[in-house]
């Protein structure tokens, strides 16, 4: 597998005809068989097939097709090209599909100045992506690449593999999505001279998406905006389902923590300095000999369940790693298990195949297998019936050490490790959710994922990997995060601090300014490195990385309800500036990105002492620092120890826990709305609040409340409407927080009594009118 090479177009045969009537696709020498399928949405199918050259699809998790709908926004014609069209049925593209022995391209010729975006998890350094030759192949990148490359540089192909791209073609998005696990290759037009030296380097001037080998499966969506072809795109792949609202709180994590003892002290710290956590994790250390799904009785004398009791006091979970590996050792009970099962990838010749990962000798589960998931399953339930709170799934791209995955081959040494290896990971998901469920039914389970593919959305939280401490990978998290949100995993978040090497003091404030309301919050470092946890700082900066994990739990049920609206709609939580905002010139923002509709953040990304910021759209934007409205445009932000630049849009509705939280305890029902108004405002806003237990599956069979707010401003005074929308979880109580000095409230055509109060945000105190 070359990382940095793809097929190119003129080695590719190019079919020229179409017979409608036959569905056969060809070019007088070779034939396929073709078809495209139309559905609701103007979402497109085109899947070409051929049983001796590819087999069938060999993707384990289906997509959610939506109706059937006959539109004619895509077409195969007759010459065999396929014509994307936009508004009034002006073309977009016009693309072609060819065939090199096994492999397939489908190439389109569009607009010289078309845009690019997605590709889930890639560490290019910016969201438009014009001009990038991009490969498809789950890697180990600590493994795969020398340090050279990925200490402070972007190797790509990374962990997770997610083959789609949103065109951006006038005022129109299209998206492409590969639905095959065989190796993917995505190739951009545009020009980029920081990255060729020579002319014959630069990209195709046509839009490339290939597979090298397995059944051709091409997704084509038309948007026509980014948020639309975005819910689209998340439908179709599967929404995240509701996490526990615990899932969502800050997460403590080290290489390096063993068990009970640990643990408890770890609590006993998190208690003392006031600080919220929800999840304590583990990594290899709590095992006995690295042996998946075994406890090391040193570690956990009296089992994980006695430590599990313990931290429920204070609201906090245990989250062990668990990976692939399964250590080739006759007598331990996994191993003896799974070759009674057969339920191991074998070599090309018959035999389970070994790598060398922790344990030393290992074997692998096979998990395109339907058998073999069920078979991990069990395991996966009495694992977290042991009194684990949720796992996190590592080394799955799968990574085998030093020793070549290729004679990893699935289905029973039937399929080769290239048709499979993109949706390992996916398959070790699935099997792990549902092992979770089996343990507990009602319970929605947590899992964390280092791999991925297309449908790892129903599963799995992803980050992306091992990072470093450094300014580097703190400014490519913005990016990355943003690509996977716009890809269809918008779960998703980064090692806080950098989990190689030791963060420095600024840079650790740095980063958890930046992430500190990211979907996912996990502070991670690795042995032998600086300790990260937040009292292992000196107390100026403990005391910093403290205000914004409380701040993040303040704001927990906003972040909560953009986890309901993803389920429901398909919208990410971290959103490009240019998702609500489509000017031109906001896809080069790379240093700011938006928490659902209403917050922007534009972190510090470096080491300079001031920044730029543009406040986009039209209407003014409230300075979580200082109070002030602002007009939009560009400002300038200065450095400050305990600032972060965040701004809220005006007419923002805002729900946030009451007072400053201090543990895990959640105030879901007695809610404050916090409502962010200029002085002299008129206009309209509304917002819509559920809540639930947060934690089981009630919710679905209507055990939720839910309130809509409506504020109407005319010059300044202001009108609240609040209405019941359900309550079968019990009645929402809040209370208003009004940011705007407004010169009259009324709730419901009664005057509502308000009185003045403080609010920290991400600055000084702030000045508000409190009911």
């Amino acid at each position: 597998m070359f990382f940095s090479k793809s097929p190119h177009p003129a080695n590719f045969r190019f079919l020229n005809s179409f017979n409608v009537e036959t569905g056969e696709l060809t070019d007088a020498e070779k034939t396929f068989r073709a078809s495209l399928n139309s559905f609701t949405g103007d979402v497109f199918h085109i899947q070409i097939s051929d049983a001796k050259l590819w087999g069938e699809n060999r993707s384990i998790v289906a997509l959610n097709e939506p109706s059937q709908h006959d539109s004619k926004k895509v077409e195969l014609t007759s010459k065999g090209e396929i014509l994307v069209k936009g508004p009034k049925n002006k073309i977009l593209l016009k693309g072609q599909f060819g065939v090199l022995g096994e492999n397939s391209l489908f190439s389109f010729e569009l607009s010289d100045q078309a845009q690019f975006f997605g590709m889930g998890e890639k560490y290019f350094g910016q969201q438009e992506l014009s001009g990038y030759r991009a490969k498809f192949w789950n890697t180990d990148v600590w493994s795969d690449f020398h340090w050279a490359q990925w200490g402070n540089n972007p190797s790509d192909p990374p962990y997770y593999s997610a083959p789609y791209v949103a065109a951006k073609i006038g005022d129109t998005y299209v998206g492409f999505l590969l639905h095959n696990p065989s190796p993917a290759f995505i190739e951009t037009p545009g020009v980029d001279d920081s990255r060729v030296f020579v002319e014959w380097q630069r990209t195709s001037p046509n839009l490339l998406l290939g597979n090298e080998g397995g059944e051709p499966n091409l997704w084509i969506i038309v948007g026509p905006t980014l948020p639309e072809l975005t819910r689209k795109l998340q439908k179709l792949v599967g929404v995240t389902p509701l996490p526990p609202l615990w899932s969502l709180g800050y997460h403590q994590s080290k290489w390096g923590y063993e068990g009970h003892d640990d643990l408890l002290k770890l609590d006993a710290e998190f208690t003392k300095h006031q600080i919220p956590c929800d999840g304590l994790w583990l990594d290899l250390d709590y095992m006995k000999g690295y042996r998946i799904f075994t406890v090391d009785k040193e570690k956990f004398p009296n089992g994980p369940q006695e430590t599990a009791d313990e931290l429920t006091k204070t609201g906090r979970r245990i989250v062990p790693i668990i990976d692939p590996g399964v250590k080739k050792e006759a007598g331990y009970a996994v191993y003896d298990d799974g070759i009674k099962n057969n339920a191991f990838c074998q070599t090309s010749e018959g035999n389970p195949y070994v790598g060398l990962v922790w344990p030393g000798e290992t074997v692998f589960p096979d998990f395109t297998q339907d058998k073999v998931r069920q078979w991990w399953a069990g395991y996966a339930k009495q694992f977290r019936a042991s009194g684990f709170g949720a796992c996190w799934v590592d080394m799955n791209d799968p990574s085998t050490g030093p020793v070549d995955p290729y004679e990893m081959w699935f289905n029973n040494g039937k399929d080769h490790h290239n048709k499979h290896r993109n949706q390992y990971a996916l398959g070790m998901q699935q099997a792990t959710f549902e092992g979770f469920k089996q343990a507990k039914p009602n319970e929605r389970p947590f899992i964390l994922s280092r791999s991925g593919f297309i449908g790892s959305s129903r599963y799995a939280a992803i980050w992306t990997g091992d990072n470093c401490s450094n300014y580097f990978y703190l400014a490519n998290s913005i990016p990355c995060s943003i690509g996977l949100s716009l890809s269809g995993q918008p779960f998703a978040g980064m090692d806080i601090g950098g989990f190689g090497g030791d963060v420095t003091d600024e840079l650790m404030v740095d980063w958890i300014k930046l992430a500190f309301l990211f979907p996912f919050a996990r502070n991670h470092n690795g042995k032998g490195n600086r300790d990260q946890e937040p009292f292992a700082f000196k107390a100026p900066v403990m005391s910093v990385i403290r205000r914004y994990i409380r701040l993040r739990y303040k704001l927990l049920p906003y972040i909560y309800n953009l986890f309901i609206q993803q389920e429901e709609a398909g919208d990410p939580i971290l959103r490009p500036v240019l998702y609500h905002y489509p000017e031109a010139g906001n896809e080069k923002l790379d240093d700011q990105f938006m928490i659902g509709d209403a917050i922007l953040q534009a972190p510090f990304v470096n080491e300079e002492k001031s920044r730029k910021v543009t406040l986009p759209g039209t209407q003014k934007w409230y300075d979580a620092r200082t109070g002030e409205w602002l007009a939009p445009g560009e400002v300038i932000v200065k450095r400050g120890r305990e600032e972060t630049a965040l701004f809220i849009r005006e007419g923002a509705i805002l729900p946030m826990q009451p007072g400053t939280p201090t543990t895990t305890e959640k105030e879901m029902m007695g809610v404050n709305f916090h409502i962010f108004v200029p002085e002299d405002w008129t206009g309209e806003t509304t917002y819509t609040y559920k809540a639930d237990d947060g934690l089981t599956y009630d919710y679905q069979k209507g055990i939720r409340s839910a309130v809509r707010l409506t504020v109407v401003g005319a010059k300044g005074h202001l009108i609240l409407n609040l209405e019941e929308l359900a309550d079968d979880h019990g009645p929402i109580n809040p209370t208003f927080v009004l940011h705007g000095n407004p010169k009259s409230v009324k709730l419901k055509g009664q005057n509502l009594p308000t009185k003045p109060g403080r609010v920290m945000l991400t600055g000084r105190g702030l000045s508000v009118q409190v009911s």
